[in-house]
């Protein structure tokens, strides 16, 4: 392999990369909880892969490239991406419970995707606060933001779930996950306004459309999803069960809102696609995690209400979150053999 390219590599590294493993995963559990459980294991094991990679790029460039690292923490248009890292985190240990039944990696997953969350958000807000060359508004938003409410969502989900197996009293526990559902309900609403302000107020040129507008119904289905593992969390808990007609009735919303938000972000992806070819690049990864959590949200939420007529819906959104991961995967695997073992190759041949 080209070491020039190798560092290149490592150096630019997206810090929205683990959206990778965030769509991954979460398609896994969604094809765990529809019976898929041989695509569910399958998948399981590239997660793995995929995340113990990403993570040692990751480490690599925070050690050896630390100022391009600070640079895209205080960027508005790349800061967010950093919130992949907790995500992917979160829902790689729900895996191991869900799928696995094995509590000890997700609990160290659990706690590592708090601290960096606690990083990454606070750096974050500070360093674009105290920056002082700013974009304007329609250069500084985009869907990335979203991530904040995918972020904490995900602690949400993952806390619940590994409470019941935790020495932490679940009267605890619970106030925890119920602190990060609400921060993220409360996220979505200020990022999805100055988002809507900007798509609507201001010109939109196709190019800056970009895949990350999909988690405007991500952020709302994990919403959903939180929503609900939060309610059969509390379910059994006096003084949290007040709180369950209220959450049923944000699970409600929020799977509403990204409902809502497929018809319009669909247009807008094939409106794109008019002047910008259709080839990979990491962004993708944001479109796929969508229809992951979507599938799964659907169901657990038709569950809940027993409601058999929405059951058929995951039975399709299903095949459109495998036939996106695969071809933005197999997109992925082209690129690398294309632009690091392909030239490798080659060079040793004609070595040889």
């Amino acid at each position: 392999m080209n070491r020039a390219k190798l560092k290149k590599g490592i150096q630019t590294f997206s810090p929205a990369y683990f959206a990778l493993p965030m769509s991954t995963g979460i398609i896994s559990i969604a094809s765990q909880t529809l019976g898929y459980h041989k695509i569910s294991n399958v998948l399981f094991v590239f997660n793995n892969i995929e995340y113990a990679a990403l993570l040692l790029l990751f480490l690599l460039r925070l050690c050896f490239f630390f100022p391009d690292f600070k640079k895209d923490l205080s960027s508005h248009q790349e800061g967010a991406g950093f919130l992949t890292l907790v995500a992917a985190s979160c829902i790689l240990g729900t895996e191991y419970v869900l799928i696995k039944n094995v509590f000890a990696p997700a609990a160290v997953l659990f706690y590592f995707a708090l601290s960096a969350g606690f990083i990454f958000t606070y750096s974050f807000f500070i360093l674009v606060t105290i920056k002082k060359n700013k974009p304007s508004l329609e250069n500084g938003i985009n869907g990335s933001w979203l991530l904040f409410v995918v972020s904490v969502q995900a602690i949400s989900v993952l806390g619940n779930t590994i409470a019941p197996h935790s020495n932490i009293d679940l009267h605890i526990s619970s106030f925890v996950t119920l602190f990060f559902y609400l921060l993220g309900v409360l996220f979505y609403i200020i990022v999805i306004g100055i988002i809507f302000y900007r798509t609507t107020f201001f010109p939109m040129k196709e190019d800056e459309f970009k895949p990350s507008y999909w988690i405007d119904m991500g952020a709302a289905a994990i919403t959903t999803l939180a929503g609900i593992v939060l309610i059969k969390s509390v379910s059994n808990i006096e003084m949290y069960r007040d709180f369950i007609p209220t959450l049923k009735v944000f699970s409600v919303l929020f799977w509403i809102a990204g409902t809502w938000w497929i018809p319009v972000i669909f247009f807008l992806e094939i409106w794109r696609h008019r002047i910008i070819p259709l080839k990979y690049n990491a962004g993708y990864w944001t479109l796929v995690f969508p229809l992951g959590v979507y599938t799964e949200c659907t169901w657990q939420l038709a569950n809940l209400f027993d409601l058999s007529f929405l059951k058929s819906l995951p039975d399709i959104f299903i095949y459109f979150a495998w036939t996106a991961w695969l071809v933005a995967f197999t997109g992925m695997c082209f690129k690398l053999i294309k632009f690091y073992l392909l030239p490798a190759f080659i060079n040793r041949t004609g070595a040889d």
